[in-house]
């Protein structure tokens, strides 16, 4: 399974094209060592003179910052070929094999996935190690680094970032049908047994989502939705780049629409279409705040979602005025699978006059969609309601009986007050 379009992929072996990366990060720390040493010679060395000193200044300006230069290059190209060969491995191990009736996924299969990724986070994570040591190691930078970090740029904090969060998504137990470490990071995990599941849901989330959520997997919205349904499996998807606030989603309502929320919405749309591939007969796909969003420009651009339900849990607004314009995989939307639900008063979900934040109000009853039952029934408290959605009970159980589609008495039609 894979969270966007294929890529271009190199004709080697996914093995060999990981030693190269390996060789290329051995000679970029080999090109470290050279520096530092020499370094250390024209500093520590007798010459004296007007030709010593012109050559030392050459160093320092120009010589030792190049060597830098070509050992941080090659770091980059490491990197680039490690992930052409994750994504290599990763596209050999999605033709998951179906059953002869083409119903269910082959559990060997996504198995040999879920393994291959636990290795892949520990291989990257043992050479994410590596090259923070090595960042320690040098003689002057090192001891900064070590001390008070006054520099004016700190190289060892992405370097953390991504040790970080890689040993949080480490264990025996965890199933990945994507990670990726370029960006942002993306992350899609599996809860329950996708090869047995009768239902699969997809919950897309919004803003300041990142990698570091999937620390503790028991809270996330996934895991929620997935506790106690032994015939669903629910899969948390960060394949995009949410937003790091809600002022800037605010300010760049515009560029969203365009480019983040667009370059996300093609992702999702290629990777619920891999999961009905895969053999998935029932998928409900939930988006959360400007989740539910870009949920909607997926179902409302080009073929749409290839989703049976869609849910707009606090939304922004949606991309299209009315559920018609949503394409999933019956046709056009209707208020039997395109649903909303709002948890009391939600100001990231507030609209005036038919119009959220981000598009047209999914709550208005001209939007066409299906209001689903909250746990607040009031207001609720405005500070903590949008993010409730899948920890209150009422909410929860609304979300599931449209996962199982068995929302009938968890609804309210459009229009009834």
């Amino acid at each position: 399974m894979s969270s966007s379009a294929p890529q271009q992929a190199l004709g080697a072996d996914p093995d060999e094209l990981e030693q190269y990366s390996a060789h290329l990060l051995a000679v970029a720390a080999r090109l470290d060592r050279v520096s530092r040493l020499l370094t250390g010679q024209v500093r520590d060395t007798c010459w004296t003179g007007p030709a010593a000193v012109s050559f030392s200044s050459e160093w320092r300006r120009s010589h030792e910052p190049s060597l830098r230069q070509v050992a941080a290059a090659l770091r980059s190209a490491a990197e680039q070929i490690r992930g052409q060969a994750q994504q290599q491995r990763l596209a050999s191990s999605s033709e998951i094999q179906s059953s002869a009736s083409g119903a269910t996924t082959s559990q060997a299969a996504l198995q040999n996935l879920y393994q291959a990724h636990r290795q892949a986070i520990a291989t990257e994570l043992q050479l994410r190690r590596a090259q923070r040591a090595d960042w320690l190691s040098m003689s002057v930078v090192g001891g900064l680094l070590s001390g008070i970090r006054f520099l004016p740029f700190d190289p060892l904090q992405e370097i953390d970032k991504k040790v970080g969060w890689l040993e949080s998504l480490a264990g025996e137990q965890r199933q990945f049908l994507f990670f990726d470490t370029s960006g942002g990071g993306h992350v899609a995990e599996v809860f329950g047994q996708l090869h047995l599941a009768q239902h699969v849901t997809v919950v897309v989330p919004g803003v300041s989502t990142d990698p570091n959520d999937f620390a503790h997997p028991r809270n996330l919205p996934a895991a929620r939705l997935q506790r106690g349904q032994s015939d669903t499996a629910a899969i948390q998807w960060l394949g995009y780049d949410p937003p790091h606030n809600l002022l800037q989603a605010g300010f760049s309502a515009g560029v969203l629409s365009q480019s983040s929320a667009l370059a996300g919405a093609v992702a999702l749309q290629s990777f619920v279409a891999s999961l009905r591939r895969s053999g998935a007969q029932d998928i409900t796909v939930i988006g959360h705040s400007l989740g539910a969003y870009l949920a909607s420009v997926a179902a409302g651009t080009g073929a749409g979602l290839d989703a049976d339900r869609l849910v707009l849990a606090g939304s922004p607004g949606s991309y299209r005025p009315h559920v018609e314009q949503l394409q999933l995989r019956a046709g056009a939307g209707s208020a039997d699978t395109v649903f909303s639900i709002e948890q009391g008063v939600d100001p990231i979900a507030t609209a005036v006059s038919g119009r959220s934040l981000l598009g047209w109000d999914v709550a208005d009853p001209d939007f066409g969609a299906t209001r689903l039952v909250d746990g607040q029934a009031g207001s609720g408290n405005p500070v903590s309601n949008h993010s409730r959605y899948f920890s209150d009970q009422v909410s929860r159980q609304s979300l599931v009986e449209v996962i199982r589609n068995e929302a009938a008495g968890q609804l309210q039609r459009p229009g009834a007050n």
